[in-house]
């Protein structure tokens, strides 16, 4: 008798079918749970944010409409795949993957004599969500020419493409980025200027990220982005990134579709779909292209990331010194903080005059110093990594945002904003140089002119990791300006992306306290002194308001709910946040 299989079974050739691990059927009723399922199975580690199943596979809805329905069909998905010992679906704030360890696939593991016959998931379709379909179309062509779906453990190898050969490492080994014409497929082709002038507009607004080189437009346009593979453009140009557009007409208007792939494996990394307004001139176009560029900054950055954390080598380079230390750093712990800065500083031994890898430094001593409530003369030695980095490269905006950050800090506020102002004039779409300008006017006490640029950041990176930070202080504009119920909403928001955000639940109690829900403020004071046990009113005198008065109010507000008396606050060396 044939032994049971004690793992899961995915066919995507042919028809869909997939087998628990005993062996039985698992009907999944909902043909978008399926088109998921086929979609995880084929990401990189099985794993997908949750924006960008959104955006595939419920692309025409509202985002909190897209949000809703995502969370209802992984409810419903977690009933059907869940069955073993272990859970084959694992779903966390912001993402969602399948253990590929517990999982089969035809496409990814061939059986003896090739891969599984029959086209990739036949007859399959999701009409009116053209980001599935984009998906579905190119897993197909990738089929077709051989290389499989997608690359990774267990992948079947790419079929080297006639005529052309791998090339030599470029660029330093910094990821590279083409950026091919867009395609115009509105059928009229009075729209080639506006296809042509947006894929020049992200090609001059993505040349300003510093770090990450952009191919020159007499290069890339030698190509076009509906007819070959991004494989084959990535070895031609020795870019590691391709980026495509695709210019539809659109509920009586034109849209532009987006989407970036990794030029090594093919595999589609990201896609976004954008309306275009009514008025096509530059100052309408402008935000939408700022918007794109923050987005495609903040996608690279963590792709790479990703692929610096999973290299083991002894020794690393310094790419993968820098990329490794962001990653440690972006996890916003103080051990990850550590690990960060010794890894900045073995790269500055490899490259002492390296403009990254000074920033980056700057980057680590600045989140610590934040974390810890650091001191003037720590702060100082901050602005003066700042001035390094600026005279390394006057050209990159973060070195300028950091500079500025440190005199913010030191109670400069027209220092701070010129550097501000700077950083984003060199770089429109550096999101948290528009973050830290909303932060600086709410220092200044002018929170009705914060909003503006915190919104700003919002919109150019939704999924950025220190989004926490654009919402708290959010949420501290509209507590300055009396609006308790916004404060509020905008703390909780901030909370739900970083639990352990003291200030925004400082912000809460204070809120609550001014709308006179006293019982909430408790609640959440209760939740303030749990997750972050050793605080104290001294958390507060730190933050660098320029009229004091605010640093009073908010402690004052602490004090109505623990019953305590009214702070005293006298003039101290160094602010305490």
């Amino acid at each position: 008798m044939a032994a049971v299989s004690r793992r899961y079974a995915l066919n995507l050739m042919g028809s869909f079918r997939l087998l628990g691990p005993e062996g039985e059927r698992i009907d999944i009723a909902s043909r978008k749970g399926m088109a998921m399922v086929a979609m995880l199975a084929l990401a990189e580690g099985g794993e997908r944010t949750r924006s960008w199943l959104q955006e595939k596979l419920w692309g025409q809805r509202d985002r909190p409409q897209a949000q809703g329905s995502l969370r209802r069909e992984l409810t419903h998905l977690r009933d059907y795949l869940n069955v073993g010992a272990k859970p084959l679906l694992i779903c966390e704030r912001q993402r969602v993957m399948l253990d590929l360890s517990l999982i089969d696939v035809d496409v990814l593991t061939p059986k003896s004599g090739g891969l599984a016959t029959g086209e990739f998931l036949e007859g399959f379709d999701l009409a009116g969500e053209e980001g599935f379909e984009d998906w579905l179309r190119e897993q197909r062509g990738l089929l077709e020419a051989g290389g499989g779906a997608r690359s990774g453990p267990g992948a079947p190898a790419a079929v080297p493409q006639p005529g052309v050969e791998p090339a030599p490492a470029s660029f330093v080994d910094r990821p590279a980025l083409a950026i091919l014409p867009f395609a115009n497929l509105t059928e009229d082709t009075a729209h080639d200027y506006l296809c042509e002038g947006l894929s020049e507009d992200l090609i001059d607004r993505l040349s300003r990220l510093r770090w990450l080189p952009v191919i020159a437009r007499s290069s890339s346009f030698a190509f076009a982005s509906d007819r070959v593979d991004p494989r084959i453009i990535g070895q031609k140009l020795r870019a590691k990134y391709v980026l495509e557009g695709r210019l539809k007409r659109a509920s009586g208007g034109f849209a532009v579709t987006v989407s970036l792939s990794d030029a090594t494996t093919g595999y589609s990394l990201w896609s976004h779909r954008v309306p275009l307004p009514p008025d096509r001139s530059q100052d309408a176009l402008d935000p939408i292209v700022a918007e794109l560029v923050g987005v495609l900054d903040a996608q690279i950055d963590y792709a790479e990331q990703v692929r610096a954390r999973g290299n083991r080598q002894n020794r690393l380079e310094f790419n993968d010194l820098i990329w490794r230390g962001r990653w440690h750093l972006n996890r916003l712990t103080r051990a990850d903080s550590e690990m960060a800065r010794q890894l900045f500083e073995q790269a500055l031994e490899l490259e002492p005059e390296s403009p990254e890898a000074i920033i980056q430094q700057t980057f680590c001593l600045g989140w610590s110093l934040w974390a810890r409530r650091g001191s003037d003369a720590e702060v100082a030695e901050m602005r003066q990594l700042a001035h390094r980095a600026i005279v390394a490269d006057p050209d990159d905006g973060r070195g300028h945002m950091l500079a500025g950050i440190a005199e913010m800090w030191l109670r400069q506020p027209g220092r701070a904003r010129t550097l501000f102002e700077r950083a984003i004039a060199l770089n429109p779409s550096l999101c948290q140089a528009h973050a830290e300008l909303g932060c600086h006017y709410n220092l200044v006490g002018e929170p009705a002119a914060a909003i503006g640029p915190l919104r700003l950041a919002q919109r150019l990176s939704p999924n950025d990791v220190h989004s926490f930070f654009f919402i708290g202080e959010l949420a501290l504009s509209h507590w300055m300006l009396g609006k308790w119920a916004e404060a509020v909403d905008h703390a909780d928001q901030s909370l739900i992306r970083r639990p352990a955000y003291w200030y925004a639940l400082v912000i809460k109690i204070n809120a609550l306290v001014g709308g006179g829900d006293l019982e909430a403020a408790r609640r959440a004071y209760g939740e303030l002194m749990t997750v972050t046990p050793d605080f104290t009113p001294q958390f507060i005198d730190w933050t660098p308001f320029i009229d004091r008065s605010w640093n009073r109010r908010l402690a004052e507000g602490l004090a109505a709910v623990t019953g305590e008396n009214k702070p005293e606050h006298k003039p101290a060396s160094r602010r305490r946040r």
